[in-house]
């Protein structure tokens, strides 16, 4: 969850940039250091469950390139927000709705550690066939 943040205008990425230069250690002339940036785009219609938006955790090992060998974990995680999802300009700069991780959402207002934010995704799919039937999720999981 550290480092991540949510923008919606471009100009706002540039201001942030400044100010965290302005932040960061004095930069000497000489000073090349690259930072790296992952940016996407925001999905504003995500799918939910129980109001909530998610994402899946699934683990591969690659164990060669050539030929492509790839080993599927099937027993991954579903992580979820705290908070039921809403799309307003406001809620946007509430992390607690927008991101899954749990570094983020264990300092959320209520978090219930036991029960946590997670499910097997065992789970997720049994969840997913009762909303859309058997033969779809048999597809979208294969």
């Amino acid at each position: 969850g550290k480092g991540i943040f949510l923008f919606t205008d471009l100009k706002e990425v540039k201001l942030w940039k400044k100010a965290s230069e302005n932040r960061g250690k004095p930069k000497d002339d000489d000073d090349d250091d690259v930072e790296n940036y992952v940016v996407q785009r925001y999905i504003t219609n995500p799918y939910l469950v129980g109001g909530k938006k998610f994402d899946m955790r699934i683990y591969v090992l690659v164990t060669s390139y050539m030929p492509l060998t790839v080993w599927l974990y099937r027993s991954g995680f579903a992580r979820f927000s705290a908070f039921r999802y809403t799309d307003t300009k406001s809620a946007l700069k509430d992390t607690h709705l927008h991101l899954t991780n749990v570094a983020i959402q264990k300092s959320a207002p209520g978090y219930d550690r036991e029960a946590g934010c997670k499910w097997l995704l065992d789970s997720l799919k049994r969840y997913l066939v009762a909303q859309h039937g058997q033969d779809s999720i048999n597809d979208l999981f294969r």
